[in-house]
């Protein structure tokens, strides 16, 4: 078996968090962000906050932690999430979950907080636009240990 890093990057500004996701989100991780949000929208004593996510470097997600994501992003709309951006994975299996998932809140909502984009200059201006702060502080970062098996190499006929 061969092991590999999965990451969870988090930079705060005033009102608005950075979060950058490599490799595969599993419940380490999960637990760690939910945490670190809780922290962050208690200091925010529900006013409105946004968020940037860059899931570029992403893998697509087991569904049971897919399930958590969606739960977490409803809870974060009650806890004043009002603007949203989402740098989209590279590959179209991860494009066509995230594209699912933020169609699906967005539909919760009577505005649209959920935007995927591939332009991080994108994302940040419309956080700025919205009279967000993009002074995002230094990072903390989160690491898990991944296990991959090798695949079975194909009988030959």
């Amino acid at each position: 078996m061969h092991s590999f890093l999965s990451s969870l990057e988090l930079r705060s500004s005033e009102n608005a968090l950075y979060v950058c996701f490599t490799g595969i989100y599993e419940d380490y991780l999960t637990a760690r962000y939910a945490e670190a949000l809780e922290l962050f929208c208690q200091a925010m004593h529900g006013n409105p906050w946004a968020r940037i996510v860059d899931l570029r470097q992403w893998s697509v997600t087991a569904v049971q932690n897919q399930k958590l994501i969606e739960q977490l992003l409803q809870l974060d709309l009650k806890r004043g999430l009002a603007l949203e951006y989402v740098l989209l994975p590279p590959d179209s299996v991860g494009r066509w979950q995230v594209e699912q998932t933020l169609k699906s809140l967005n539909a919760f909502t009577s505005t649209e907080v959920f935007h995927p984009t591939n332009d991080e200059n994108e994302a940040l201006a419309g956080l700025v636009k919205q009279g967000f702060s993009i002074n995002f502080g230094s990072v903390t970062r989160y690491e898990s240990r991944c296990w991959k098996v090798p695949k079975t190499p194909e009988p030959k006929s």
